[in-house]
């Protein structure tokens, strides 16, 4: 069959095309430029991006399925008109160009962070309440991007949405926020850590749940995709054991905002990613714990790996590929 996917060559994006390409699969991408994720892949490239609506219809005509990753994945960076422009606009162009030329299936990648999130200790699944503005933009972009999608769903369009949780693994060229701590804490550039952590999944489980909701998953469901909690301390101490160094300090949170200032003007000057935010420390504190993701097992013979062995694969890549020797962060 023929797959188009936008955001090819972002780290679910390539990871996507690979396990396509190796199931026997024609792929087609949508890239802005030349990208390393995506080289010396068997794939077919159309120039464009998801705010070009011409290049998009292009892109999708003749195609049986289309994978949608592309977003914005922003924490307290970019503007709220970027991230809503990319993260809905971008979303209801793709779902106008399936639903023109009549694509079997459209598989939408959203976030557990487009859903409410209450206590960290109150379980999630997928009845919980998309979010609404009280939540960080991010999360107000894909909660608006899943209602844009499910009024299309009433309307004649077969699409499955997905929320994976923080996603980790190899392939991760750019790097994502998670690769960038791996490769932190690896070097001793992470100066210290603050008590917290996340949900986390493995990219190659993601993917593979993913091409299973090709005939598996329900149109207009949604399914949760995590794995396991695991705190920033506990992270560190895996990636360390493996690098033979001591982890970060601990240091009590009102010291991380009180250099938050500093963080973010070091940052400005610098012209580099701030190393964190009033958002990102908010949600290493409140995000959840518990995920209920069954759901996605019984329908999408998803099966999560322990993250600790995904953490390890992850460090290794990033080995492999001279990123611990690198200057990009």
């Amino acid at each position: 069959m023929k797959i188009s996917i936008t955001g090819a060559s972002g780290h679910i994006g390539n990871n996507l095309c690979r396990e396509l390409i190796q199931r026997g699969h024609q792929v087609k991408v949508l890239v802005h430029n030349a990208d390393e994720s995506l080289a010396g892949l068997d794939i077919e490239k159309v120039k464009g991006n998801i705010l070009n609506k011409e290049a998009l219809y292009r892109f999708i005509g003749g195609t049986d399925y289309v994978f949608h990753t592309a977003a914005i994945i922003s924490i307290g960076v970019n503007s709220k008109e970027k991230i809503f422009q990319t993260n809905i606009e971008g979303t209801r162009n793709v779902i106008e160009a399936c639903l023109k030329h009549k694509t079997k299936r459209l598989v939408h990648f959203s976030s557990i962070h487009a859903l409410k999130n209450g206590h960290p200790d109150t379980l999630l699944d997928e009845s919980g309440s998309l979010a609404g503005k009280e939540a960080y933009f991010y999360s107000q972009s894909k909660a608006g991007a899943e209602r844009v999608l499910l009024d299309a769903c009433n309307h004649g369009l077969d699409a499955v949405i997905l929320n994976p949780s923080s996603v980790i693994g190899p392939f991760d060229f750019v790097p994502s926020l998670a690769g960038q701590m791996i490769i932190k804490i690896a070097t001793g550039k992470l100066p210290f850590l603050i008590r917290g952590g996340y949900q986390w999944v493995d990219v190659r489980d993601v993917v593979s749940a993913a091409i299973n909701a090709i005939e598996l998953g329900r149109s207009g469901e949604r399914y949760l995709l995590a794995s396991q909690w695991m705190s920033l301390q506990e992270i560190a101490a895996v990636i360390c054991k493996e690098v033979h160094k001591n982890a970060p300090a601990l240091v009590p949170d009102f010291l991380a905002w009180a250099g938050l200032p500093f963080i973010q003007l070091t940052a400005k000057l610098s012209g580099k990613t701030p190393l964190y935010s009033k958002e990102s420390l908010n949600i290493v504190n409140h995000s959840p714990r518990l995920v209920n993701y069954q759901k996605a097992v019984s329908e999408l013979r998803f099966q999560p790996r322990p993250v600790k062995e995904t953490f390890v694969d992850s460090l290794n890549w990033f080995t492999q590929n001279g990123y611990l020797n690198s200057r990009k962060l």
